[in-house]
């Protein structure tokens, strides 16, 4: 690893644009739709991109099991799960100050306490976990 970071000169590293935007409502009609990045990009923080894909994923399967003869209504159920936790996931990721507490909050409460209300965060935002 070193002999590879050693060759990396500074012509070859390059600023990562990251665009952001709302996440819609609605991401398909009739019987298409998108998932993942397609539908709700995700800045490279707080390692997102995959985790909302897969629950993208997830409540796709559960809508067309339980609407099996209506995929354009089980699409739309899917849009309609999806696009409101998606969209609080995308705000979060985009902040910058995603990996720290405010000093005031982090003096205040133990590391304990910070981890089981994140945790319940992360609840109310995931379909499965």
């Amino acid at each position: 690893m070193p002999d590879v970071l050693a060759s990396v000169r500074e012509t070859d590293v390059e600023l990562f644009p990251h665009y952001r935007h709302r996440v819609p409502r609605t991401w398909g009609s009739g019987r298409v739709t998108l998932a993942g990045d397609s539908a709700h990009s995700m800045p490279p923080t707080r390692a997102q991109g995959a985790n909302q894909a897969l629950e993208d994923a997830w409540t796709l399967a559960a809508v067309l099991r339980a609407r099996p003869g209506d995929v354009p209504a089980a699409l739309r159920e899917y849009e309609r799960r999806r696009s409101r936790k998606a969209g609080i996931v995308a705000r979060q990721a985009g902040r910058e100050d995603i990996n720290r507490l405010p000093p005031l909050v982090s003096r205040l409460l133990p590391d304990g306490l910070t981890g089981v209300y994140y945790t319940r965060w992360i609840a109310r935002i995931s379909d499965f976990l």
